[in-house]
């Protein structure tokens, strides 16, 4: 069994009050607020269950390449809470199932998403690529917790999240819907505390023509 060990950019903590996510969600950071990300915010598509070489380019290839019957994808996030503390923590896994010639990819045959309460706190901050053939220092630790989640009864998450995201990625992809979102921000009495609502509206609404007026559903 190999692994690789890949980011998930993850939208920080919102408010509780947040109509538009629910909070026990760690949803992919659709607005690009999250101060600690890189600046990816697509992968993985746990909606989709789909990985491409859209990110992390190199590695995808090689990765799909190696003769292992079995090849995980492991996930892990840098989790920023509503005070801004940050911890990374693993989210779930991607079982390397049919292949994408173009672009180079697959979608899994299995996988396990986890709720925020349930993530797993990793010791990672490093800028590398773990994999399992490598010499990575918490190699032992990635076995761990990877036999873990696929050997015990953790709960998986992944049909309320495509569910979810499907929801927000319509209202994304939609002047109407994005106009709703900013409205719904608008009248937010917690927008101090978020980090997404303290933006001013045309700072948002410039964020959101940017990333999603004429894309394609993610």
């Amino acid at each position: 069994m190999n692994w690789i060990l890949f980011y998930y950019n993850s939208l920080p903590d919102l408010p509780h009050e947040c109509p538009l996510f629910s909070r026990n969600i760690m949803h992919r950071d659709f607005f690009k607020c999250n101060p600690t990300n890189t600046g990816h915010y697509k992968y993985p598509r746990f909606e989709t269950l789909s990985y491409d070489e859209g990110c992390h380019k190199r590695e995808v290839q090689r990765f799909l390449r190696r003769p292992d019957p079995e090849k995980y994808v492991v996930f892990y996030t840098r989790h920023t809470d509503a005070q801004g503390e940050s911890m990374n923590k693993v989210i779930g896994y991607f079982k390397v199932g049919e292949h994408k010639r173009k672009p180079v990819g697959f979608f899994a045959s299995d996988l396990i998403l986890l709720s925020k309460d349930s993530a797993i706190p990793i010791h990672y901050s490093g800028r590398g690529v773990p994999t399992s053939w490598g010499r990575s220092k918490i190699k032992p630790v990635v076995d761990r917790i990877l036999q873990d989640l696929i050997s015990s009864a953790r709960k998986d998450i992944s049909a309320r999240y495509q569910n979810e995201t499907q929801e927000i990625m319509a209202m994304l992809q939609s002047e109407a819907g994005r106009r709703r979102m900013l409205e719904t921000c608008e009248g937010c009495s917690h927008s101090p505390s978020c980090y997404w609502g303290k933006k001013s509206v045309s700072k948002r609404k410039e964020v959101l023509d940017k990333l999603y007026r004429r894309k394609r559903p993610c």
